[in-house]
């Protein structure tokens, strides 16, 4: 069962729903841990787990107003569905179990259309949520001030602030109105140190403070701001996986597939082509693992003080981060947090020695006593022994008796609940950055609590030029981002923009969504955010879209977008690939295998990036113009550029453009591609 209830944050005011989750504990998993996974975990367990009271689980979970399927996951990945609550539909929840029945819970929307249906003017309702950074931020002089009221019942809203030690008015502007609220956003081209609210309601203006309706004692803000403007803010990443690369074997140079197992990529052969990625434009590299590891993906960490031999050790990439930042290229290295291998020392020593194990709290073992697991444990130890080669055949198809990425034997789960796992993931962190790291992105970080998450940023975040991309493959936009990370990988936003291209949405609903995860973000957030179409875990933009012409127009899109847009490499050369591991293929160096026009392009929007503030540091807003074609508007300190994307030829007898930065398609008042424009 769930309740979905407000928290009272001023005498008359409210703000966005806790929902309050209680599970009847499962007698067969009274010695394991529950899980809440829905899509505010990307259906993955480990943000959120059930406490025991008695002999039910409860979980509080602060969210965005919303419907959110939901269901319960133990320790071995197996689901439980709420049979207290009748309402459910059919939805996908991964875990290779694919599409189940699940249950559904109302996040605040039915106050919503009941306070609608009586009409009037709601107070309580209105929405200024601080414990949400996206209502209040700012960064390099500029501040962002939103306020969410119910559709229709305020006719306009300023925000009175002091800025620069005096009080002005700034008018707020209507962003978005969906079913339920109007959205707005006041920008202000100072620092703000206090501010209040004032509606404009039936032709009288009404204060809106701490307290709600009628007040005007203003929030005196405590953070919302970032130093300056960081060097990842808008910035443009490139996605390597080191196997595939350069380096390998000659007899994959140009396979249709490849194996599971390594080929021979290497850190040395990629610092040889880091001209190629410089020429390219893009101004970082996000390095899939190198660490110690027995697999070609290098996720199943042994060791991540060193860089696998096989990658050309600590050395290589010594000399790799060297030559990066001397062609001005940053590097960001993925960090795994969440799992290790059996054989990392750890582990071996919590098998060797139990509960006597000075390790024993980083792993969650699920059983009492070894002898209730002696032929399994034997067999893992001989495992590890080997060196994790040859998995023993009795271990197949079993259960592990411990907590596991994925329900993989491989990959054993730190328990990041765990101070001293915390202790040495930080200072793993502060190693590599003295090693000339600039970044990081934390795997599989949607499985983690945010308490963990939060500890992991503010290890690194006190040097406000390091980007913690948090890996989130659901609703990032769910996460208290500003406390938790800086940025995140935008699966969020890759979803709408995939189905529009493929005809599956409007142009009104991908604008809808586009607005909506903006609005719900700090500023700071925002504009940092890695924005994809591929990556090491997805099918190939080319596949999946069908066609180099639709990859060049979402591209476009993901290059007018706030945040960062990244290439995961291969893409802009036309590369192909399906599901892993043939999303992996190796780069192809034979130029006459290129579709060359498509990195044209891309070296294109890139430049325009580098050199047009708008696009890197703006506001942002979307519009559909009919259901095949979308606009965006960026704005910066007086800099503007408009954005026109279709997915088919669109009557565009309204387009107002200065200088055309970027444009094909567009012939007699019809785009059939895109425009980038200056105002």
């Amino acid at each position: 069962m769930y309740i979905s209830r407000r928290p009272r944050l001023g005498k008359s005011r409210l703000g966005e729903p806790d929902l309050i989750f209680s599970y009847p504990w499962p007698e067969v998993a009274e010695k394991l841990h529950m899980y809440l996974v829905s899509e505010f975990t990307s259906y993955f367990p480990g943000r959120v787990e059930l406490l025991r009271r008695g002999d039910r689980g409860v979980a509080t979970v602060p969210v965005r107003e919303g419907k959110y399927h939901y269901a319960f996951v133990d320790s071995l990945y197996r689901v439980y569905q709420d049979y207290e609550n009748p309402a459910r539909e059919v939805v996908d929840l991964g875990l290779n179990i694919g599409k189940i029945s699940v249950s559904v819970a109302d996040a605040g929307l039915s106050e919503l259309r009941e306070a609608l249906s009586e009409g009037g003017l709601h107070g309580e309702l209105i929405l200024h949520d601080e414990r949400w950074p996206g209502y209040f931020s700012g960064y390099g002089g500029a501040t962002v001030v939103r306020l969410f009221t119910l559709r229709g019942e305020v006719d306009e809203v300023s925000v009175i602030a002091r800025a620069n030690s005096s009080w002005r008015t700034f008018r707020a502007a209507r962003m978005m109105r969906d079913e339920y609220r109007d959205y707005y956003e006041a920008r202000v081209p100072d620092r703000v140190t206090a501010y209040y609210f004032v509606l404009g309601v039936d032709g009288k203006n009404v204060p809106f403070g701490i307290d709600g309706l009628g007040s005007q004692e203003p929030w005196v803000p405590g953070r919302g701001y970032i130093n300056d403007t960081p060097w990842y803010l808008g910035t443009s990443y490139y996605l390597v996986f080191p196997d595939s690369f350069a380096g390998y074997s000659k007899e994959y140079a140009s396979a249709t597939s490849r194996p599971r197992t390594s080929i021979g990529g290497n850190l040395r052969a990629l610092a040889e082509r880091l001209d190629y990625i410089a020429d390219l434009g893009v101004e970082a590299i996000y390095l899939t693992p190198v660490y110690v590891s027995n697999s070609y993906h290098h996720y199943d960490v042994i060791d991540q003080r060193h860089v696998d031999e096989s990658l050309g050790g600590d050395e290589a990439l010594e000399k790799l981060i060297t030559k990066a930042h001397s062609l001005g290229l940053r590097i960001i290295m993925d960090v795994v947090v969440h799992h290790t291998s059996p054989c990392a020392k750890e582990f071996r020593d919590v098998l060797a020695s139990w509960k006597s194990s000075a390790y024993w709290g980083w792993y969650r073992i699920l059983v009492d006593s070894p002898i209730e697991v002696a032929q399994d444990l034997e067999a893992l130890k001989r495992y590890t022994e080997s060196g994790c080669k040859n998995f023993p055949e009795q271990l197949r198809g079993k259960k592990p008796f411990y907590e596991t990425f994925a329900g993989l034997w491989g990959m054993p789960k730190l328990n990041v609940r765990s101070s001293e796992v915390l202790d040495n993931l930080c200072d793993i962190m502060r190693g590599l950055t003295l090693r000339g790291v600039d970044g990081f992105r934390i795997d599989v970080a949607h499985g983690l609590p945010d308490s963990s998450m939060t500890t992991l940023y503010e290890c690194i975040a006190k040097d406000s030029d390091v980007p913690v991309i948090m890996e989130i493959m659901g609703e990032l936009s769910s996460f208290p981002m500003g406390v938790v990370a800086n940025s995140a990988m935008n699966y969020e936003a890759r979803g709408p923009i995939i189905r529009f291209f493929k005809g599956e949405i409007t142009a009104a609903e991908l604008s809808e969504a586009l607005n909506r995860q903006y609005l719900r973000l700090p500023l700071y957030v925002a504009n940092a955010l890695y924005n994809l179409l591929g990556s090491h875990d997805t099918p190939r933009i080319l596949d999946v879209l069908g066609s180099s012409e639709l990859v060049i127009r979402a591209f476009v899109l993901l290059s007018l977008l706030y945040g960062s847009p990244s290439i995961y490499y291969g893409d802009e050369i036309g590369l192909r690939g399906g599901k892993d591991p043939d999303n992996r293929l190796p780069m192809p160096w034979d130029e006459g295998a290129w579709d060359k026009g498509l990195r044209s392009l891309m070296r294109d929007l890139l430049s325009i990036r580098r050199r047009v503030a708008a696009l890197r540091y703006g506001f942002f807003r979307s519009e559909p113009l009919g259901a095949d074609a979308i606009a965006v508007e960026r704005s910066y300190q007086g800099d503007e550029v408009v954005g026109y994307i279709t997915r088919g030829p669109v009557s565009m007898g309204n387009i107002k453009c200065g200088e055309i930065l970027l444009g094909r398609g567009f012939n007699d008042k019809v785009l059939d591609g895109f425009l980038i424009c200056k105002s």
